[in-house]
């Protein structure tokens, strides 16, 4: 599976993002615009990178990375990354049960583990609130 946002000429646009979100638009402005409120206005670094051959938006707090957003055909996947020692702090967020055994099943990348939260509706943006939030707390 490849994101359709793969061509390093074509800048992920508002139309760009509205021809491959099509009804989830909606809850990609629900997610930009309350980043925006918790983070401010340049918290969303577009960039393409070679080696995913895609666009991928980098969500910044005071220079540290939040998460990453990608692109897809009718949703967009929210990345989270953390240590093992986050491992308790995320069972106890108030997130879904099924993003915390996602979160626990997935094997680590090195030292660190995805909680991937899939987004095709504005109701599902709201655990992405609550997981950055911890996250830009971490030191």
């Amino acid at each position: 599976e490849r994101s359709p946002l793969n061509d390093a000429k074509v800048y992920p646009d508002g139309g760009e993002l509205a021809t491959h979100l099509g009804r989830v638009m909606p809850a990609w402005e629900a997610l930009a615009a309350g980043l925006e409120a918790l983070f401010g206005k340049a918290c969303l670094e577009w960039r393409y990178y070679s080696d995913g051959q895609a666009w991928l938006c980098k969500v910044v707090h005071r220079k540290k990375t939040v998460c990453w957003v990608s692109i897809w055909e009718r949703c967009f996947k929210v990345a989270f990354y953390f240590t093992e020692k986050n491992d308790r702090d995320i069972e106890a967020l108030p997130i879904p049960s099924e993003l915390k055994a996602a979160y626990r099943a997935h094997a680590p990348v090195g030292k660190l583990k995805p909680l991937v939260v899939v987004v095709k509706t504005k109701k599902s943006v709201e655990p992405v609130f609550v997981v950055a939030t911890y996250k830009s707390g971490l030191k």
